[in-house]
């Protein structure tokens, strides 16, 4: 018995992603290694005590909507570089530069909120907000890697739209 449509297109799926990977252009490639950095970064001291330094709290430590929503964005932006490297072109009024630009904008926006908006550090009953430490910093680059891949992406883009017939 033949193996249905929906065993087939599992089975394929490391051939088609090894195939979209090696489609990726220059700038794609740059706009995942910013995701990349982006997550990552999650893993990294992104708060320190104010009390000692060997106190940290990552981004995964202190993960919240806005951790979810860069992993989201992350992911969302490596999938369209992928689709992207497989010769897929999004709708018209939109276009891949735009919404890799439009994404690293809104992810610079969410590290830059929790920036100002620290989680507390309770000691004693009081309530004083971390300090800021170098990963939140690297969090901020990948995301704005994103935006320099996206808009390194523009000039090339016109060239690889169809044109419409006269």
């Amino acid at each position: 018995m033949a193996a249905s449509r929906s065993t087939n297109g599992w089975r394929s799926l490391p051939r088609k992603t090894l195939r979209d990977l090696r489609g990726l252009g220059g700038n794609e490639r740059i706009a995942v290694i910013g995701c990349a950095v982006m997550v990552f970064s999650l893993l990294l001291p992104w708060y320190q005590s104010p009390i000692s330094n060997d106190l940290v709290l990552t981004g995964i430590g202190g993960f919240s909507w806005a951790e979810g929503a860069l992993l989201l964005i992350a992911a969302a932006t490596t999938f369209l570089a992928l689709q992207g490297g497989g010769g897929y072109i999004p709708p018209r009024p939109l276009r891949e530069w735009g919404l890799f630009v439009a994404a690293g904008i809104w992810a610079a926006a969410i590290v830059v909120y929790r920036m100002f908006d620290r989680p507390p550090f309770t000691l004693g009953g009081r309530d004083e907000p971390y300090d800021l430490h170098y990963a939140i910093f690297v969090a901020l680059a990948g995301a704005l890697i994103i935006v320099a891949a996206g808009l390194r992406m523009r000039p090339t883009e016109r060239a690889k739209r169809p044109r419409a017939p006269d």
